[in-house]
């Protein structure tokens, strides 16, 4: 009886691995075969496309005449260091037009061979998924049994929190914590603990727990095994215990409780990873632990191969000619840098050349800047006496004279590009200054220079005269 046990497992399984559909914990069956569509950056002239669409026959490799319009590889192929592994059957495909944004494509679509409806395989697959996930979840809670008997804790703010495996997660207020020493928080024995959770069931010896004879923990017909869960989120699986009988919340009045998601992560310790009350006294715990990492039902998914749809844009014979020319110069170009640099350099002298005079290629003046000199006569005696243009905006005769004060208009001095303000509070200033003797406010143009605003008092010497701005803005009252 035992051997022919053994023969009809040894068939099933045989049947299950010829099978591609065979059941994995990540499998949707639902989503497979999956395809990726690779836009390729090369081109098809319509001649081509049209004489692939008109086969009947779908497109091989080794089809005579046919190589270059088919040899369409699979891009991820080319990506990865290591290729996937080619289909045992021939690499058969067919074509269709694509139009994307008025502009046509030609798609290369794989044909997929697919697994046949067969009644018997599913219902196979089905025990079989069964299986696994009872099978991962007995193995789960024995790898966590290394963790009986001790108690993880977790500081967040004002509270702490400490979960004891097999036990209860408790949150209480700490004692203040002494710097340097690495202990766990201990409970203010003047404050009021909270048990978040309790497991459900009461605890016994590891030794009375019912195993099965091949050593795995019955989940079934054991007490001691709380209630468990195969949970997964965002491909990623983790075992979930969930606790009752904590302490009676006073907003509810009913028993707080708490959910323990315990995650696989191989680069730390057993350590608590964060909790968080996610309703009104009903909390969520995540412990990361590398116990787990050893099942496979918690690793990180494989990525299955996808199929390969590529597509090319369908361009006119002319435009496939000019883009081959264009592709061929490129190479050249990557090929021969220096080559391209010289042709670039004879361009641009040929273009710069006018008349005779190259334009930019430093012939007469260096690369390096170097200022020209400036020429002797540029003297500062002959802007003063030649150059110089000098406007009055006021004067003002002595008393002796009469008194009389002339000052320019306000329109006058805005086309001067002079402030009205400036102007009065220097002829203040000027007049304060001559007391009883004739003055004038002139401007002073030189070219190349600032412009200047003198203040100028009669019977003063021309060395005596300061000036009261070189700013405009904002007159100096030296006088």
């Amino acid at each position: 009886m035992t051997r022919l046990s053994i023969f009809i497992l040894g068939t099933i399984i045989s049947s299950l691995s010829a099978n591609p559909a065979v059941f994995s914990v990540y499998d949707d069956l639902l989503a497979f075969p999956q395809y990726e569509i690779i836009f390729s950056e090369s081109l098809i002239s319509d001649s081509e496309a049209a004489f692939l669409i008109s086969q009947k026959s779908p497109a091989s490799p080794t089809s005579s005449g046919l190589t270059r319009f088919t040899g369409i590889s699979s891009q991820q192929d080319v990506e990865n260091e290591k290729p996937s592994p080619r289909p045992s059957l021939p690499s058969l495909g067919t074509y269709e037009i694509v139009h994307l944004q008025g502009v046509p494509h030609l798609c290369s679509i794989p044909i997929v061979s697919t697994s046949q409806h067969n009644e018997t395989t599913e219902r196979e697959a089905r025990a079989v998924e069964r299986q696994e996930l009872a099978r991962a979840t007995e193995r789960a809670w024995e790898l966590l049994q290394g963790l009986d008997g001790s108690c993880l804790y977790f500081i967040s703010g004002w509270w702490s929190y400490s979960f004891c495996f097999n036990s209860e997660v408790t949150q209480f207020h700490h004692l203040t914590l002494q710097p340097g020493k690495q202990e766990p928080p201990k409970r203010d024995p003047n404050t009021k603990p909270f048990v978040l959770g309790k497991t459900n069931y009461i605890e016994s010896s590891r030794d009375q727990l019912k195993k099965q004879p091949n050593g795995l923990i019955d989940v079934h017909n054991s007490k001691q095994i709380p209630k468990l869960e195969l949970q997964s989120k965002g491909g990623t699986r983790y075992l979930v215990q969930k606790m009752e009988s904590g302490t009676i919340c006073d907003l509810t009045n009913k028993p707080r409780r708490i959910e323990i998601q315990f995650h696989c992560n191989p680069s730390m310790n057993d350590r608590i990873g964060y909790i968080k009350e996610v309703t009104t006294c009903s909390y969520l715990m995540v412990v990361y632990t590398p116990r787990l990492c050893s099942e496979v039902a918690f690793l990180p998914p494989k990525e299955n191969k996808t199929h390969s749809i590529t597509c090319r844009m369908v361009v006119s014979d002319d435009e496939l000619l000019n883009q081959d020319e264009i592709n061929d110069l490129e190479k050249r170009i990557e090929a021969n840098p220096q080559e391209s640099n010289s042709n670039d350099v004879n361009n641009a002298e040929t273009a710069k050349n006018i008349g005779g005079i190259l334009l930019g290629g430093g012939r007469w003046i260096s690369s390096e800047a170097q200022r020209i000199s400036i020429p002797e006569i540029f003297g500062d005696e002959v802007l003063n006496y030649k150059d110089q243009a000098v406007e009055i905006i006021a004067r003002a005769m002595s008393k002796a004279e009469g008194g009389q004060v002339e000052v320019a208009t306000d329109a006058d001095l805005k086309k001067l590009d002079l402030d009205p303000d400036m102007v009065e509070a220097l002829r203040i200033e000027v007049q304060k200054k001559a007391k009883e003797r004739g003055w004038k406010i002139e401007i002073v143009e030189t070219p190349g220079q600032t412009r200047e605003i003198l203040g100028i008092v009669d019977g003063e010497s021309e060395e005596d005269v300061e000036e009261p701005e070189k700013n405009e803005e904002q007159p100096n009252d030296e006088l």
